[in-house]
């Protein structure tokens, strides 16, 4: 390669190990208009699009790569996962199974189909079993550790018992101590705000951190705190996500300040957080972010604390000024679950703001009780319940369109099967419209519904609870048990 194209690569691959992905896309297109026949360059590319949150042009860079360089294995598992970006999982699922026919040890094939298993076909023992050969790896063994920790929030044995929450929970602190500490970073203290919070025309710098700006739980719950938040504060949007909707509008429209964030790596992040002098900073992505998390380790804000969004169990960071619940999600008797001080808002710790589409409560509703949740909250204790309750049960979510799905399901409610029935949602709105027709949905169990329960009741279907945990994420409907 002539030296002109050796240092253009050079500085495309700093780019992209800096993950300064629009800089890798402009570098490596370079490249690949002057050396056409290069599938690693293809590849790179690929990796790029992908990065950035366009999964279709990373389809036709990758699909390219492949085919100039079949073996190239790498190429492949990128395919799958911008085919899983696209909803298109089987595909996916076909891509990370070619990879581990090649090489069964393939760690990032393995990672990948965990994922699949645990969020789309709702196989936590699957995800578990998939990365056990990762565990012993040093490269690995931390995705192969979080992938353990999080499916075990939805299915483990004797999860009902405290000592279980207990011994999860340690092993989570565990987790964030070895993975999510960046010691190597000591920010200079912030100046003391303090003072100036009782001037009437100071307004605080409030920071929001997520990569679910967009209609999420995020959204829905927290809303309408923000749009009071913001006529005294200014907001302060680090966004980690790729995804646009009506609702990424509303909380643009709310923003002092709009930062994209999505590709930054935990030392960058933490730096572009403390560089933007925040008096408050609430996280909103919890264990859907790691690199977030890990950012926030260093306390690059005056102050920081735990909201909604990938609020399933306790952060395991110290670098939090509480964790905010309420009396019926995190009592005070569960402190030892959580690294954060606790922080109860009185009724209720989130408020529900509805879609403008939610269906009025119909007058005639079906009495045969309705699941409206995904796969992965449908756990073998839950079937094992709903096996010995008689009469039909109807399963409201798109993923349970998927063959695997529904015949773990059927497997698991024995008998009862034949009563069964699968409707899979197109939308949202058809998913409210299809809970809207039942007078009962049952909630599943150890995790249990969050937004999909609010929404049921604004609706009028009641939930019907068959038993609360420990966990924040097994206590989302304890206030109507």
């Amino acid at each position: 390669m002539p030296e002109n194209l050796n240092h253009l690569l050079s500085e495309a691959n700093a780019a992209r190990d800096r993950a300064l992905w629009p800089k890798a896309i402009e570098l490596y297109g370079r490249l690949s208009s002057l050396a056409p026949h290069s599938a690693e360059l293809k590849h790179n590319l690929g990796l790029s699009y992908l990065a950035t949150g366009k999964p279709k042009d990373a389809l036709v860079w990758c699909s390219q790569a492949l085919q100039q360089k079949p073996d190239l294995w790498q190429s492949r598992v990128l395919l799958g996962k911008a085919h899983k970006d696209l909803d298109q999982i089987l595909e996916a699922q076909s891509c990370f199974q070619k990879v581990l026919q090649l090489d069964a040890n393939n760690a990032e094939a393995r990672l990948a189909l965990a994922d699949i298993f645990l969020n789309q076909f709702g196989e936590p023992l699957s995800a578990i079993e998939c990365v056990k050969p990762l565990q012993s790896d040093p490269d690995y063994q931390m995705d192969a550790q979080l992938t353990v920790l999080m499916a075990s929030l939805y299915e483990r044995p004797h999860w009902n018992q405290n000592h279980s929450a207990q011994k999860l929970s340690t092993r989570i602190i565990e987790f964030s101590k070895q993975y999510l500490r960046m010691p190597q970073i000591e920010f200079a203290p912030l100046s003391d705000r303090s003072r100036l919070y009782q001037d009437k025309n100071y307004r605080p710098r409030v920071a929001l951190v997520s990569p679910q700006f967009f209609q999420s739980p995020v959204y829905f719950l927290t809303v309408d705190a923000w749009q009071r938040i913001a006529k005294e504060c200014d907001v302060i949007v680090f966004n980690r996500g790729h995804k646009v909707d009506h609702a990424t509008e509303v909380f643009r429209s709310l923003a002092f300040e709009w930062h994209d964030v999505q590709n930054m790596i935990a030392e960058d992040l933490a730096h572009v957080i403390y560089d933007a002098d925040i008096d408050v900073l609430y996280d909103l992505g919890g264990w859907m972010d790691p690199i977030a998390l890990k950012a926030l380790s260093a306390k690059p804000a005056r102050q920081q604390f735990k909201w909604v969004g990938g609020q399933s169990a306790t952060t395991g960071l110290t670098s939090f000024d509480g964790w905010i619940g309420d009396e019926a999600q995190s009592p005070k008797r569960f402190q030892s679950l959580y690294s954060e001080p606790l922080i109860q808002i009185p009724k209720s710790y989130a408020t529900y703001t509805p879609p403008a589409y939610l269906p009025k409560p119909v007058t005639q509703k079906s009495k045969a009780p309705c699941i409206f949740s995904n796969p992965a909250k449908v756990s073998q204790a839950f079937l094992e319940r709903l096996s010995v309750m008689p009469g039909k049960k109807v399963f409201i979510h798109r993923q349970y369109r998927h063959p695997q799905v529904q015949e773990r399901i059927l497997a698991g409610l024995g008998k009862q099967a034949k009563h069964t029935e699968f409707i899979f949602p197109a939308t949202h709105q058809e998913a409210l419209e299809a809970v809207n027709a039942h007078a009962t949905m049952i909630d599943t169990f150890p995790y249990s519904s969050g937004l999909t329960a609010r929404e049921a009741l604004a609706m009028g279907t009641k939930i019907q609870v068959l038993e609360v945990g420990s966990l924040f994420c097994e206590r989302h409907t304890a206030y109507v048990a």
